[in-house]
């Protein structure tokens, strides 16, 4: 019964192709039995084709890539088809063969589809099937196929339209994910896509400035760090080092190159001294701010003020930590750490012990003559006042003790004066070669008194210097009333100043009774008396070399001394030359 109904649909549509192919040929005007024959071709043709045609897609090398009826995986390469290799050069593959599995005839028609390099093929029994409906099946194949071929065109166009934005939103998707911030998706549809297409750059230039306003508060932070005066290291409740700055990691010792490396290691890895360690400990335990005073013998036994201190976030950050789906709880672990705070406080602690021994030996310097002053007195008020030989003696040694005194004051005044740096004079040009012989001229008749000659050596012309001409006086009368005071009988002094490579040298040297090696070093320390006995004698106040090492380094110079026991001393100074 199949192959009889098949039979006679094939007469019926073989019978209306005929027609129609006979209609067109003659050139008949009757439209109506025109259009009735094509209907009849249609309508046979569409229900043959529902029931019989099979369609196949394959690629230029052969491979198929679907079909309406088999499995197309399990399909064998069709390059060898002879349809196929027509299709692949261009043309529209047509042949007719014996299917052995079927039993039937079939005729095969392929396109090609160069925009998608895919060949289209139909296949359709030819049973009983008359000259004429070949030739009339194979145009409604041909039509069939450029139907197809149409719509895969269309299709192709209409999905670049759409594909190409995707596509774009994609690629720049990934060069934002990729740290570029300023790219931006340009899209002229006037649809959906280029309302996707505004959405993603507003996206874009929100997260642009979020960034750039994460990046210039990092940048903030880390300016601020690292431009302290003391170090920071951040530990979690876990001891692991989450930030360190640039001034930590010079008091600790650790290389510049090395700072982000220790990011993430145990603090007992990064410092090992117990005192700190133990207070980090206490601080993580009990939440308590500790502060203390540690000697530390690795940097060269400086003294650091060392301050733990836990880190507490408010219950507002708190909950935005726990409620961020992005948190790998790191931070909630370091709000839970602490703090270290280190400041280098050497210099400061030698200042107090300076200014504590300051104020010792000023103590002690203004009790002895006043000690003196006030014994003697107390004498000539007991009666030693009736005897005039022994009241003008005792007269004398106070007035000695008063002008040391005075001294000794007028010297502390000096020296605060120069390190505070109060009632400066502005500097000027100083010719130091003047100057010089000013000094000496001045302490001319102290030299005379002691048998001292002085002699000056200026060589060369424009000895100058920028200074303050009081101060550098002062510095020289300092050194030249040592160099006479501490001379021998018959001594002298030789001053002598010159340039030399960009500096102006002043060299004051004695023939007196030296200095010993080892008190080399403290020569120029407050109230440092090499012989303390004969310095009081001779009416020092022990601040004369100090307060000329604190001119020197007040413009920029600086001060040698060579001594050798009953060789003298010399004393070299350099200050930059003008």
């Amino acid at each position: 019964m199949v192959n009889e109904k098949l039979n006679s649909e094939n007469v019926d549509f073989d019978r209306a192709a005929k027609s129609y192919a006979e209609a067109l040929s003659s050139g008949s005007q009757n439209q109506d039995s025109k259009k009735q024959a094509r209907d009849d071709v249609k309508q046979n043709s569409e229900e043959f084709a529902h029931n019989q045609m099979r369609i196949t897609f394959i690629d230029f090398s052969g491979k198929v890539l679907g079909d309406s009826e088999a499995d197309y995986q399990a399909m064998e390469n069709h390059l060898n088809r002879k349809e196929v290799r027509e299709a692949i050069q261009g043309e529209t593959g047509k042949d007719i063969r014996f299917s052995s599995t079927l039993k039937l005839d079939f005729l095969y028609i392929a396109v090609p589809v160069k925009e998608i390099s895919v060949i289209v093929r139909l296949s359709l029994p030819l049973v009983q099937i008359r000259s004429i409906y070949n030739i009339i099946l194979g145009y409604e194949f041909l039509g069939i196929l450029a139907g197809i071929t149409l719509t895969l065109i269309v299709t192709i166009k209409f999905s670049k339209s759409i594909t190409e934005p995707v596509h774009e939103l994609i690629v720049k998707s990934r060069e934002i994910s990729s740290g570029n911030y300023k790219v931006r998706v340009k899209v002229k549809s006037q649809d959906e896509i280029e309302q996707l297409a505004e959405t993603f750059n507003n996206m874009a230039s929100q997260l642009e400035k979020t960034v750039y306003d994460l990046k210039d508060k990092n940048l903030k932070m880390d300016t601020i760090l690292n431009n302290m005066t003391d170090g920071i290291i951040a530990v979690d409740k876990n001891n692991s080092v989450v930030l360190v700055n640039s001034v930590a990691c010079r008091l600790f010792g650790i290389p510049d190159a090395n700072e982000n490396e220790i990011i993430g290691k145990n603090i007992l890895e990064i410092i090992r001294n117990t005192h700190i360690n133990r207070m980090l400990n206490e601080t993580l335990k009990g939440k308590t701010v500790l502060s203390d005073e540690i000697n530390v013998s690795f940097s060269g036994g400086r003294i650091y003020r060392i301050t733990t201190v836990p880190v507490q976030t408010s219950l507002k950050d708190s909950s935005f930590l726990k409620e961020n789906p992005f948190s790998d709880n790191s931070f909630l672990a370091f709000n839970q750490g602490a703090v270290i705070s280190v400041q280098d406080i050497t210099n400061i602690k030698k200042l107090e012990q300076i200014r504590s021994e300051f104020v010792s030996n000023v103590t002690h310097e203004l009790k002895t003559p006043l000690t003196s002053i006030r014994g003697f007195i107390e004498t000539l008020r007991n009666g030693a006042i009736k005897d005039k030989e022994v009241a003008d003696k005792f007269l004398e040694i106070i007035d000695i003790e008063s002008e040391r005194l005075y001294a000794l004051i007028n010297d502390i005044l000096q020296l605060s004066e120069i390190e505070s740096g109060k009632n400066e004079t502005s500097t000027e040009a100083v010719d130091v070669a003047g100057v010089i012989e000013e000094c000496a001229a001045m302490l001319k008749s102290e030299a005379d008194k002691k048998n001292v000659s002085i002699h000056i050596n200026s060589r060369g012309n424009n000895l100058f210097i920028n200074a303050s001409r009081n101060r550098i006086k002062q510095m020289l009368i300092n050194l030249i009333d040592n160099g006479i005071k501490y001379n021998v009988s018959g001594g002298g002094i030789l001053i002598s100043v010159y340039k030399n490579a960009g500096w102006l040298i002043m060299k004051v040297k004695d023939t007196g009774i030296g200095i010993p090696e080892e008190h080399l070093p403290r020569i120029f320390e407050r109230f440092y008396r090499v012989d303390k006995g004969r310095s009081r004698s001779m009416g020092g106040t022990g601040l004369g070399l100090s307060i000329v090492k604190h001119i020197v380094n007040l413009y920029n110079g600086d001060i040698k001394v060579q001594s050798r026991p009953g060789a003298g001393t010399e004393f070299i100074i350099r200050f930059p030359a003008l």
